[in-house]
């Protein structure tokens, strides 16, 4: 059992995207095109430890299929997407990375 506080029980949580993670994720990286309203791709979930290596992989991602113009959007987020959202993913934002 790990002492650090990342590793508490997933309850309500989605564990970290990354492989071989097992934190509990706290933020939530998409890909979003800014020229189609709504066109939102690639969403991952993060712990605090790997945030910046899912926002490269995004941003990668997105200039391998020239999505242009994008941004890879951060948000923070309590619990786990709800799985019948259908409309605009609701979190707070963080930051919004121009690609």
């Amino acid at each position: 059992m790990h002492s650090d506080p990342a590793y508490l029980p997933l309850i309500g949580r989605q564990p970290c995207s990354m492989a071989f993670c097992g934190r509990s994720s706290c933020f939530h990286v998409r890909l979003e095109t800014t020229s189609v309203p709504g066109d939102r791709a690639g969403g991952r979930t993060s712990c605090g430890a790997h945030l910046a290596e899912v926002v490269h992989e995004l941003a990668l991602r997105a200039r391998e299929q020239r999505r242009y113009p994008a941004q890879v959007v951060v948000y923070a987020m309590t619990h786990g997407p709800r799985p019948n959202d259908t409309g605009p993913f609701d979190r707070l934002i963080l930051g919004a990375i121009p690609v």
